[in-house]
């Protein structure tokens, strides 16, 4: 992990594109086959997104290689979803329709 990140072009780059692919590919595949009737009430993209936020998140994690730039960037994540929970919380309770 050493010689991570690479540039872009690099094969290497390539193969951790494909390795981020296919992890997000197998998430999507888990929700799919482990709760269908979940899929089923989501919009036909939410596979998609799943796959592409997971893919996402893989390669950003990848940019950062200092140990404590890492612990920072967890903390931060941490922080972040926790405050994204809460707004989103609060527009759902706000708009139980579902129309926010």
């Amino acid at each position: 992990m050493a010689n991570l990140p690479v540039k872009a072009g690099d094969p290497t780059q390539e193969v951790v594109k494909a390795i981020a692919r296919d992890i997000g590919k197998e998430v999507a595949a888990h929700i799919e086959t482990t709760y269908p009737k979940a899929v089923e009430a989501t919009t036909p993209n939410m596979l998609r997104s799943v796959y592409g936020c997971v893919y996402n998140e893989i390669m950003a994690a990848l940019e950062v290689t200092d140990e404590g730039e890492i612990i920072a960037r967890l903390k931060g994540r941490e922080k972040f979803r926790r405050r994204q929970k809460k707004f989103y919380k609060a527009i759902r309770a706000d708009h139980p329709e579902g129309d926010a």
